[in-house]
């Protein structure tokens, strides 16, 4: 290659070390240390890279570090994203073990990356057209429940307290059992509650990661949640994670239309099979979206499904524990406001919050958001105002990005409109 190039041991020398000087690196290269790797030696890195950088500029044509005869000691890029669809459960399961093992070890990992609601458009199709995989691990009854009372617990405690406080003991809970699912050994007959259970667990990882304002990585913690249900078979609970995906969208992505398409591929992934409140639920996100495009009539037709199913008989799984009367109500009261009848919307928000118990603290403060969004759409600032500040009373007790993320949308809502509020909550976030 030399002898294509032109160039004398000497003109190699010099070129590679003015390459070298342009990278700010001096390693002495001399005419001596090329004949050396004429002989075979082996140079130290990065001079087997520098030397092919410099033969492909003069040939003119791509010369690897291989193609001089020596090893390639280039660094490996790091490809993980953790959006990854893996095709089996053991796959899916190393993904979340990789990615909150990455979230334990690298206080930063992710932070600075923005929030993409597209993200998630692969993995909902992969939700909707993949089929479940084979399970090779075993494990016992005992353990898959006691998995999902650590899971409920930890619920209960984001509910009352916001993501923050939560969220690192919850990652390493599910970097734990990740590990011990992929390791360990079952009988096929626990195979779906198993890996819904660790697929619930990693769902409660993207919801306070996101909760913690880390959004980038909790759609990773989402996506591996839904993948999993996908894999063991559970596709209801996998609606159940495209559905929370599309809210994710809504409150912090603010788009509307991937939320819309998010929720019906969680429709479409539910097949008629869902219980009432679940069905109640896939619909009425669907109609948050629509409403937000300012689609009416697809927004009522949403709503008119959600009630429907949610007035089934039927029993409902302790994960859905979270969603009942009053969220539906509170779910059609924004939908309402959304689409010019701020009225109807207010008076069924109240009703929402009259119902909502006292310990479910984080559902109320959103509720009383959603209220005085409602009061500005009606010019009645002088409501809006007193409904924020009990909120702002209320959120300052969290530690919640999601709830924050609503004040600022509620801000949005009074800028332009109502000065005194918009600087209530300038002050609130500041």
């Amino acid at each position: 290659m030399l002898a294509e190039a032109g160039l004398s041991n000497c003109a190699l020398a010099r070129a590679v070390i003015e390459t070298e000087a342009k990278e700010g690196v001096h390693l002495g290269t001399t005419t001596t240390s090329i004949k050396r790797m004429l002989e075979g030696a082996q140079p130290r890195w990065p001079v087997p890279r520098i030397v092919s950088k410099v033969l492909t500029a003069r040939l003119g044509y791509q010369v690897s570090v291989d193609d001089c005869g020596f090893a390639d000691r280039s660094p490996v890029a790091d490809t993980f994203d953790g959006f990854a669809c893996a095709s089996s459960l053991g796959g899916t399961i190393e993904i979340v073990v990789e990615l909150s093992g990455r979230d334990i070890n690298r206080r930063n990992f992710l932070m600075g990356t923005a929030f993409s609601a597209a993200a998630f458009a692969q993995p909902a199709w992969f939700a909707v057209t993949a089929t479940p995989a084979r399970a090779t691990a075993r494990v016992g009854n005992t353990d898959v429940q006691m998995l999902l009372e650590t899971v409920r617990h930890f619920e209960r405690l984001h509910r009352r307290h916001g993501g923050g406080p939560v969220r690192q003991q919850l990652i390493h809970f599910v970097h734990h059992q990740a590990r011990a699912a992929l390791h360990g050994s079952c009988s096929d007959a626990v195979r779906q509650d198993l890996f819904s259970a660790v697929a619930q667990a990693t769902w409660m990882a993207g919801l306070t990661t996101v909760d913690s304002g880390r959004h980038a990585l909790g759609q990773r913690y989402y996506t591996q949640a839904l993948n999993l249900a996908v894999q063991a078979g559970d596709r209801l609970y996998a609606a159940n994670a495209l559905a929370e995906m599309s809210r994710v969208t809504i409150d912090v992505g603010q788009d509307p239309h991937h939320a819309a398409a998010l929720a019906r591929s969680a429709v479409q992934l539910a097949n008629g099979d869902a219980t009432p409140a679940l069905g109640a639920y896939l619909h009425a996100i669907e109609a948050r979206g629509l409403a937000l495009l300012g689609d009416v009539k697809g927004t009522q037709t949403a709503l008119d499904n959600a009630q429907r199913s949610f007035d089934r008989d039927g029993t409902e799984p302790d994960w859905l524990s979270f969603y009942g009367a009053s969220d539906l109500m509170s779910d059609i009261g924004q939908c309402l406001r959304d689409t010019g009848r701020p009225q109807q919307g207010v008076a069924l928000l109240e009703r929402a919050l009259d119902t909502l118990p006292e310990h479910r603290v984080t559902a109320r403060a959103k509720t009383q958001i959603h209220i005085a969004a409602a009061y500005l759409e009606l010019r009645d600032y002088e409501k809006a105002d007193q409904v924020t500040a009990d909120a702002l009373a209320a959120i300052s007790t969290l530690s919640s990005s999601r709830i924050v993320e609503r004040v600022k949308g509620l801000r949005r809502r009074a800028n332009r409109r109502h000065n005194d509020l918009d600087e209530r909550i300038a002050d609130f976030l500041t």
